[in-house]
């Protein structure tokens, strides 16, 4: 596949609809042909959480917060980190991690993900839980 180089608008792409979120797939091999990230953005909708959390096998992910306030459950005992805007997590292999939005604003958080591939097309339970809003 001979990769170009390409704009993406979360309102160009099809949002996928989860309880209690919306995600946009902007940028991975499966949208742009990208081979070693994929980037997205959630918004989690007001005192919602995205359930199920989960951890990567390979990948490393950042969040980044771009507006509201929110928090991230992070590790295997689910530590509670406060995100506001500008805040950058870094998420290494291994490591369970979840977004919650416990305010009454949307919360709207960028994800990067490397290697490139979106958990929920690894993993189609997930995103079945996903749809529904459970734990898995």
């Amino acid at each position: 596949m001979n990769v170009k180089p390409m704009k993406v608008n979360p309102y160009e792409v099809e949002p996928i609809i989860l309880s209690q979120r919306i995600n946009y797939k902007l940028i991975d091999p499966t949208t742009v042909g990208s081979k070693n990230l994929t980037f997205g953005m959630v918004v989690v909708e007001p005192e919602g959480i995205c359930e199920p959390g989960h951890d990567h096998e390979e990948q490393e992910e950042i969040f980044f917060c771009l507006s509201g306030e929110g928090v991230v459950l992070i590790g295997d005992d689910k530590a509670e980190w406060n995100i506001k805007p500008n805040d950058a997590v870094f998420i290494p292999p291994h490591t369970y991690h979840n977004l919650k939005n416990p305010y009454k604003f949307p919360l709207c958080v960028l994800w990067i993900q490397s290697p490139a591939g979106w958990v929920f097309d690894k993993h189609p339970d997930l995103k079945k839980l996903a749809e529904k809003g459970v734990e898995g």
